[in-house]
């Protein structure tokens, strides 16, 4: 929304790129809220140790190590199961949305209107990785991290009422946050 304060900035992309200015800005907003909530939720794994949690989505194997430790949990097999296909779908989206933000894009000259994105994958054997992009492509995309912020959302909160339900008075059933090895982990990761 416009104030008296601010300025009207023209689009600052060619008019090939217009299309997915809407679209990009809440892809970049959604998957950001989403990474905080997923950061909220490892700490509710972590026992409320946020930087145990950092440290744990910093591993280069962070997505398994999540997974595992939400199976650690005491939830029953629809919640476990709901939340470590949110979590596969997260990382696997997270992987598309880094394509989209760091890939070059560049207009089709043989099909006009049509947009494609080139990059380098970051492996043993580098190789270059085309793709087409489309402004419904985006939005899907950024309604998934919106879906998956939720979930995180969501379960956070849960494990943190379990947790004081059962610390505060003894109410409600206790959540199994032992995760055997966890703090031995981030111990061996701070080392290295």
């Amino acid at each position: 929304m416009m104030t008296d304060q601010e300025p009207e900035q023209p689009d600052l992309v060619d008019v090939h790129f217009q299309p997915f200015v809407r679209a990009l800005g809440n892809l970049v907003i959604t998957f950001a809220l989403c990474e905080n909530e997923l950061l909220r939720l490892a700490t509710a794994i972590a026992g409320g140790d946020e930087l145990q949690a950092i440290a744990i989505l910093k591993d280069r194997n962070a997505k398994d190590r999540v997974i595992a430790l939400v199976k650690d949990l005491n939830l029953s097999a629809s919640d476990t199961g709901e939340l470590v296909s949110g979590i596969e779908g997260f990382w696997r989206d997270k992987d598309i949305r880094n394509r989209m933000i760091h890939d070059e894009w560049f207009p089709s000259v043989l099909e006009p209107g049509a947009i494609h994105t080139r990059g380098v994958a970051r492996a043993k054997q580098p190789e270059m990785i085309f793709g087409d992009r489309s402004v419904g492509e985006v939005w899907a995309l950024a309604q998934r991290f919106q879906q998956y912020g939720g979930l995180f959302s969501y379960r956070s909160w849960a494990l943190s009422r379990a947790s004081s339900l059962s610390s505060n008075n003894g109410l409600g059933g206790s959540v199994d946050r032992s995760n055997a090895g966890l703090r031995q982990d981030v111990r061996s990761d701070e080392q290295n």
